[in-house]
């Protein structure tokens, strides 16, 4: 039997020597010697699949690069075109508006051509909606354009009349003024359905552009802050798309209201917004205007005073009348009488609708029924503007007046004159003193009416500045013909307001003319507080620059600039709850009125406002609980009427809008 060496058996988990191999071949096999890769089936799939995503990804690239390549080059003519029209309308010039209308068409056009091309992107998550977006974009602007196509079409009979030049018009330029006032009236119904046009392309552009979501897209990019830039769009297009929508009921008015039917007659009332009262100014002189086939003619001129000298009695006064009027509410209830309401004062309501709604009860007492059409008011903004272009006028029996800078109170002549005729100590009492501004008003119309032609588009611009700032507010007794004018926001009503909302009305008891000299600055500042709902902190600055007039009686000076007495109100949304107030001598007092919710209050008795220096109140209130983080925020400011402007800041949780405020104004965030 064969002896069997154990050493010479395979040990499993060892290999096996190989027998007549140099040592360090055998060495080298064993450290460098991996064997094949074996690359699994799935593996395989995973890396073609791979592949295919990094081919489809690069030619997608690809495809968008190109195609961002070719609208780039689109870009520079289409924003070439877009300015063409923007310098035309600047020129005033309607051939080459509709020309550059013409090209960014085009343009316009060539961009869409190449985006319909890769219109199916929109169905692609992410990236579908940006292309939605501009399709958007794209439908907003062509709607747009036809809306400036068919404008310029309505404006071509009057370009003559409005100034402007490229176009035949319908007018020739030897006609006076009133032939061409006559001819815009009896024409206007000719031009209404292409009113109807243009407002329907303006709320196609308005539909489309509501559509994109700025919120999709970065706060700031390249240093322009885009989601201001669409915010600011898309609130421009609604507010032009209300103003074509609101002017319609007031131009098919326009005829009958400028007696192109039938002659109109309409009181006339003077608001010397330098004693600032709710509704523009106190109320100094009042007057009769006949208007025939857009001929103006004065009736009748009177100093207000003469109206509360035929009334004996007439209601009980209002609690602050009493409170903060010395004379002569004060002074009859410490006699022991019922302080009766002088007319001169019942422009109370900062509503000037309601307020001339009073008035009127008593005017009617006092003057007797009259065939009226309405009430106008204007203030002395309205004279100086119109001054500025016509130039100085003469008033037999008056002197002359003009907007030219007087010294003597750093304000327009016709201003220091209106003031001085009105108030300076004369000997013996002239009751219609004050009666001048029918005749003055007269005197300016009739030389705006014999003024070159030139001139008549730069009158037009100064009314219509004075209605948008609230300077010329109007009352019909008419009920269609007053919700046109409310429509286009002359009635000077207090709105209604679905989201936050703001109106602050000063009314002056000071007797001086104080206003002149005040200049307001106004900061809201709105936070979040530990439930999300919404705190707010309003702030007035009051700073009177100019110094102190002399107001001795005995010397026989102008009491222009006197310590200010101001009661105050605060109009908010209906629910607000007072926090804090600062500033006020009075207990804020809190009632609702008009639909909102007031704060009230006063100061001026121990703390005037005093020349040449400043005063600040503070309001801090909770708004009710729909207003709050969670939701979007809208806000509404209603100037005052008779304030020319304020400075604006809102501060809505950090975010920031300063401006100028000179009318109602629309905030969102």
């Amino acid at each position: 039997m064969k002896k069997i060496n154990l050493d010479d058996l395979p040990i499993k988990g060892k290999e096996p020597e190989v027998k007549n191999k140099p040592a360090q071949e055998i060495e080298k096999k064993k450290c460098c010697s991996f064997g094949k890769i074996k690359i699994g089936k799935k593996t395989k799939i995973l890396f073609s699949f791979l592949a295919v995503i990094f081919i489809i990804l690069a030619a997608f690239g690809g495809f968008l690069y190109i195609s961002g390549r070719d609208l780039l080059a689109e870009k520079e003519p289409l924003l070439a075109s877009f300015n063409q029209v923007k310098e035309a309308v600047k020129q005033q010039d309607l051939a080459k508006v509709k020309e550059g209308v013409l090209a960014t068409k085009n343009s316009l056009a060539k961009v869409e051509n190449k985006v319909e091309k890769i219109g199916w992107m929109k169905k692609l998550p992410f990236l579908g909606s940006y292309f939605s977006d501009l399709d958007h974009g794209f439908k907003a602007g062509s709607a747009g354009l036809e809306a400036v196509d068919l404008a310029v079409e309505a404006l071509i009979p009057y370009a003559d009349i409005l100034g402007f030049s490229g176009a035949a018009s319908a007018t020739q330029s030897g006609k006076t003024t009133m032939d061409r006032i006559t001819f815009i009236m009896t024409t206007l119904d000719k031009i209404s359905p292409q009113f109807d046009q243009i407002s329907e392309k303006l709320l196609t552009v308005k539909s489309e552009v509501d559509q994109i979501d700025e919120v999709r897209y970065p706060e700031d990019f390249q240093g322009k802050k885009v989601r201001e830039i669409i915010k600011a769009a898309k609130l421009a297009v609604d507010q032009g798309a209300n103003l074509m929508n609101d002017a319609k009921p007031l131009l098919e008015q326009l005829p009958k209201l400028l007696g192109m039917e039938k002659d109109q007659f309409y009181l006339i009332i003077f608001q010397n917004d330098a004693e600032l009262r709710p509704t523009g100014g106190f109320m100094t002189a009042y007057g009769i205007l006949k208007v025939s086939k857009g001929k103006i003619s004065p009736l009748l001129s009177q100093d207000i005073y003469s109206l509360d000298a035929r009334l004996s009695r007439t209601e009980a006064a209002p609690e602050a009348l009493v409170k903060y009027l010395k004379l002569p509410y004060g002074d009859e209830a410490r006699s022991g009488r019922t302080p009766q309401w002088r007319i001169r004062d019942m422009n109370l309501s900062p509503d000037f609708a309601l307020a001339m709604e009073k008035f009127y009860t008593y005017y009617v007492r006092a003057a007797g029924n009259q065939t009226l059409t309405g009430i106008l008011a204007i203030d002395t903004k309205v004279l100086t503007a119109l001054l500025k272009i016509i130039g100085t006028v003469g008033v037999p029996e008056w002197g002359n007046f003009s907007a030219e800078n007087d010294k003597r109170c750093d304000c327009p002549q016709v201003v220091y004159r209106l003031e001085e005729l009105a108030d300076k100590p004369i000997s013996g009492v002239n009751l219609s003193r004050k009666a001048v501004i029918t005749p003055l008003m007269h005197s300016i119309l009739l030389n705006a009416f014999q003024s070159p032609k030139a001139k008549l588009p730069l009158l037009m611009e100064a009314t219509l500045k004075s209605v948008y700032e609230k300077h010329f507010l109007v009352y019909l007794f008419d009920k269609e013909a007053q919700k046109a004018i409310e429509a286009f926001n002359l009635a000077g009503r207090i709105k209604e307001y679905s989201g936050d909302y703001l109106h602050l009305n000063d009314t002056s008891f000071t007797g001086a003319k104080s206003n002149l000299f005040i200049k307001q600055a106004v900061e809201q500042k709105i936070e979040f507080d530990n439930d999300g709902g919404l705190i707010k902190t309003v702030s007035v600055n009051y700073k009177n620059s100019f110094p102190a007039s002399n107001c001795n009686l005995e010397k026989g000076g102008l009491c222009l600039n006197a310590p200010y007495r101001d009661w105050v109100r605060l109009y908010v949304p209906k629910g607000s709850t007072l926090i804090s107030s600062n500033g006020f001598e009075t207990e804020i007092k809190t009632y609702e009125e008009l639909g909102k919710t007031v704060f009230e209050g006063f100061f001026g008795d121990k703390y005037p406002l005093r020349p040449q220096s400043s005063a600040k109140i503070v309001f801090k209130y909770k708004l009710p609980a729909e207003f709050n983080r969670n939701n979007s925020y809208s806000l509404m400011i209603q100037k005052q009427p008779g304030i020319e402007a304020y400075d604006y800041v809102v501060d809505y949780n950090g975010q920031k809008q300063e401006f100028e405020l000179r009318t109602d104004k629309e905030i969102k965030f």
